[in-house]
C-alpha cells in the first residue's frame, strides 16, 4: 500500500487578488504561511518518507514551513510547476477575458483542451507530470508528500484516481487542504482541510 499526499502552496498575495500565477512567482501571504503551518502540523502524524516540492517560490516557501514538522530531504522537481499560461501570466482573470476575448471564449468552451496564447493544455500537463508519477508508484516510499499548485494537482491526482476530463475539471484544490491518495487493491482518496479530516471527496 502506497499513500500520496498532495498539498497545494498555501495562498499568496495574487491568489488573493484573481491574478494568474502559472510558472511566475508570488508570496505567500500571512493567510498562506498559516494555512502551510497547519499542514505541516497534521503531516508531522502522517509518517511521510519521502517530500517532493515544485521550485516556484510559493511552493518552496510552504515546503520548507511544512518541513519544519519534518525534517525531510525536499526534492525540487520542474514537473511539478503550475499550468503555463503563458502570454495570460501576471494578468487579473478579468483583465484576460476582456483582452484576449476570442481566446477567452475558446478556453472556456473546452479549458481541457484548448491552448491560450503560448499556454500549455491539460494533456501538456499530463505528459509533463506521467514520468513523475510513474516513477513515484515503483518507488520504495510509502507516505510520499508532494507540494505543488491547483490545476497541476488536480493532474496527477486525475491520473491516480482515473478520473475522466470534466471530472477533472471539476475537481479543486484548496490552499488548505490536502488530498491523500491511497494505493491499495482500490485506490481511494480522502481529505484533510486545515489539517483536520479526513473527509470522503463527494466530488469525484
Amino acid at each position: 500500500m502506497k499513500s500520496f499526499y498532495f498539498i497545494r502552496h498555501g495562498q499568496t498575495e495574487w491568489n488573493a487578488i484573481a491574478r494568474m500565477q502559472g510558472q511566475w512567482n508570488s508570496d505567500l501571504n500571512d493567510r498562506g504561511k498559516a494555512q502551510a503551518d497547519a499542514n505541516g502540523v497534521f503531516l508531522a502524524t502522517q509518517n511521510l518518507d519521502a517530500f517532493y516540492a515544485s521550485p516556484l517560490d510559493r511552493t518552496r516557501q510552504t515546503a520548507l514551513i511544512i518541513n519544519q514538522y519534518l525534517d525531510l530531504p525536499i526534492s525540487y522537481d520542474d514537473r511539478l510547476k503550475e499550468w503555463d499560461c503563458g502570454d495570460w501570466s501576471g494578468e487579473l482573470y478579468a483583465e484576460v477575458a476582456n483582452k484576449w476575448v476570442k481566446e477567452w471564449e475558446a478556453f472556456e468552451a473546452d479549458r481541457f483542451n484548448y491552448r491560450g496564447p503560448n499556454c500549455e493544455n491539460y494533456p501538456d500537463m499530463i505528459e509533463r507530470s506521467k514520468p513523475f508519477i510513474d516513477a513515484l508508484k515503483l518507488s520504495t516510499a510509502t507516505n510520499i508528500g508532494i507540494v505543488s499548485h491547483g490545476i497541476i494537482g488536480r493532474v496527477m491526482i486525475a491520473q491516480l484516481m482515473g478520473l475522466n476530463e470534466q471530472q477533472t475539471l471539476d475537481f479543486k484544490i484548496g490552499n488548505d487542504v490536502v488530498f491523500k491518495v491511497t494505493l491499495d487493491n482500490k485506490n481511494s482518496i480522502v481529505k484533510y482541510v486545515g489539517g483536520k479530516g479526513p473527509e470522503p471527496v463527494l466530488d469525484i
